[in-house]
């Protein structure tokens, strides 16, 4: 479970480190574009767009992984604390049960 929050967390940092490269991408074509000095070329804007486009995709694969791993996660945190519930009704019905073998002897 601990490797699977570890990935987690890795898929999360990996997602944000994308989300800041396509708004570092986005603010400089602005820029580029506001200079009117500059003269910007069709192909180099398609590339923009197509790289943009790309990275977007990528990260939305990335979203779904983690989608995907936080409800493993989940699921297996549930798991997990049935498995707990239902020790605890073991043990609690051995000791009630205990308890009453006990006040049976004495009485």
């Amino acid at each position: 479970m601990e490797s699977a929050i570890v990935h987690l967390e890795q898929s999360v940092q990996k997602a944000d480190g994308k989300l800041d490269m396509i708004a570092w991408q986005i603010d400089a074509f602005e820029k580029e574009f506001e200079d009117p000095d500059s003269e910007i070329s069709v192909l180099r804007l398609l590339r923009s767009v197509h790289q943009v486009t790309k990275d977007y995709q990528n990260l939305r694969q990335e979203i779904l992984e983690v989608q995907q791993l936080q409800k493993q996660l989940s699921d297996s945190l549930k798991a997990q604390l049935s498995q707990v519930h239902g020790h605890f009704n073991l043990l609690r019905n051995k000791i009630v049960g205990q308890n009453k073998n006990a006040q049976l002897k004495q009485n």
